[in-house]
């Protein structure tokens, strides 16, 4: 089997799959659509089985399909790791996938990614955001080479490093902080609970603590954006749980205020990769300069 596979399909594959489209696989690729067909057609032939189903639109993976992704995932990058060794390279040079919570890239990155630039020119930085759940599994299926997420995954398929200790706070704007501080969490039981959705960490701990409260009547409001977030908070719409850095400048214009009497809640955010992988020279550096820039901002008190 392995005598009729190449990296040129399994790139094809891995495009076309991400793209849900042969025409935009093929543009992206710079290739005539046809030649993505032939490439995907050759390696169905090799494997003996359907990659994609052809919708109206676009196409998805087949369950075979889904079982090769993450197979092809790891035969570009141990090619990747190998041309890196065996050309000697002085500079890393090449692709890195990192995936983040967007609350998390709002306060850090601005600052974190130009030293990156500044320091490999030749790594093109695929930057992409997502939930923790989310980001645990592109990782584990190899189709996401660095993420960063708010705790410890504990699983054993992934290493995980601490890059900095943060808390889940409370925040509102003035008039409905003051008025909940005064009255109590029944005062404003009509008050929305504004963030991400169920599907993020901290929407699901907030969940629980207005639960161990015994709070039952609070609806939640979702957003995509931790501006949207912020924005509506500061209209007096909701409270949201939210990890400090992401509303620190917020907080100190007296924009919001924080739930004083509310226990924070412990974060520690880290990078996660797949124990046991070969990096690649450019995904090595990269790991390397995002813990060494965090390091750096524990020294100096910024972190």
């Amino acid at each position: 089997m392995l005598e009729h596979m190449d990296g040129r399909s399994m790139k094809t594959f891995i495009t076309v799959m991400e793209e849900k489209s042969f025409s935009k696989a093929a543009l992206k690729l710079g290739y005539v659509q046809s030649t993505v067909t032939m490439h995907i057609h050759q390696l169905e032939q090799t494997l003996g089985k359907a990659l994609f189903k052809r919708l109206p639109r676009g196409v998805e993976l087949t369950d075979a399909g889904r079982e090769v992704a993450p197979y092809a995932y790891r035969y570009l990058q141990l090619s990747e790791s190998l041309q890196d060794k065996l050309t000697g390279l002085h500079e890393p040079k090449g692709v890195v996938r990192l995936r983040a919570l967007e609350s998390f890239c709002v306060p850090h990155l601005p600052q974190l990614l130009p030293t990156i630039f500044e320091q490999y020119p030749q790594i093109q930085l695929q930057l992409e955001t997502g939930f923790q759940r989310d980001i645990i599994q592109e990782v584990s299926a190899y189709r996401v080479d660095l993420g960063i997420v708010p705790r410890d995954p504990k699983a054993n398929n992934l290493t995980f490093i601490p890059l900095i200790q943060d808390e889940l706070v409370w925040v509102g704007a003035p008039a409905l902080v003051s008025r909940m501080e005064n009255d109590g969490w029944e005062a404003i039981a009509d008050t929305k609970v504004i963030g991400f959705g169920s599907r993020c960490i901290y929407q699901t701990m907030a969940s629980q603590v207005l639960a161990d409260k015994g709070l039952a009547t609070f609806t939640a409001m979702e957003f995509d954006s931790t501006e949207m977030i912020k924005q509506t908070m500061m209209f007096g719409m909701g409270l949201s749980l939210m990890p400090l850095t992401s509303v620190q400048e917020e907080l100190q214009s007296g924009k919001l205020l924080r739930l004083q009497q509310e226990k924070t809640i412990l974060l520690e955010h880290g990078l996660i990769h797949r124990s046991g992988k070969d990096l690649s020279a450019p995904v090595q550096a990269c790991k390397e300069h995002i813990i060494s820039y965090f390091l750096a901002q524990k020294e100096r008190g910024t972190g």
